[in-house]
């Protein structure tokens, strides 16, 4: 008898335990989202997931809709560089072929001509003055990008000494009131 009532607490154990496993949903990440590019996986409330990735970062909505923004307002200002060069090398490229054709054209004119030459290799000094300002300017514009994201990464790392300096402080400061009382 005391066999067969130890039998039934086990099996009606297994099912209840069983029964608990089944209804919970665990969500497992793989370790190839770590190289995931795009939006991030949203974490939903009373869910668990199993991480299989070396590291998880966490953040909040806000803080990542504005690391959104900044990222995207960033590859805006490129795109809109890219073009604003690409126009400028446009119009470098057609007062060239100008020059080409005005030199055909000044054998066989007058003075009135070479007055427009002139015109145009000065538009053309113009044009090539103002695509350097417009590198050098993208140049810079790299370069504070480039700092301010190593700035970044200092305070990062700072903050997060600063809190293990408080987290250390704090356990010592406890076993010293656990050791004294």
């Amino acid at each position: 008898m005391k066999k067969l009532i130890l039998f039934l607490l086990i099996a009606v154990s297994y099912i209840g335990f069983s029964q608990t496993k089944d209804s919970l949903n665990i969500i497992t990440i793989p370790s190839s989202y770590a190289n995931h590019i795009g939006e991030p996986i949203t974490v939903k409330k009373d869910s668990l997931y199993l991480f299989k990735t070396p590291e998880v970062y966490l953040v909040n909505k806000k803080s990542f809709l504005a690391i959104k923004n900044v990222y995207e307002s960033t590859v805006n200002k490129d795109q809109m560089t890219q073009e604003l060069v690409k126009r400028y090398a446009q119009a470098l490229r057609k007062n060239i072929d100008l020059e080409r054709r005005l030199k055909i054209n000044f054998s066989e004119s007058d003075s009135l001509d070479r007055a427009v030459y002139e015109r145009t290799q000065l538009t053309l000094a113009n044009t090539q003055k103002a695509l350097d300002l417009t590198l050098n300017s993208l140049e810079k514009a790299n370069k504070s990008l480039e700092i301010a994201e190593k700035a970044t990464k200092r305070e990062r790392r700072k903050r997060l000494f600063e809190k293990i300096l408080i987290g250390a402080a704090g356990i010592g400061a406890g076993i010293l009131v656990g050791v004294s009382l």
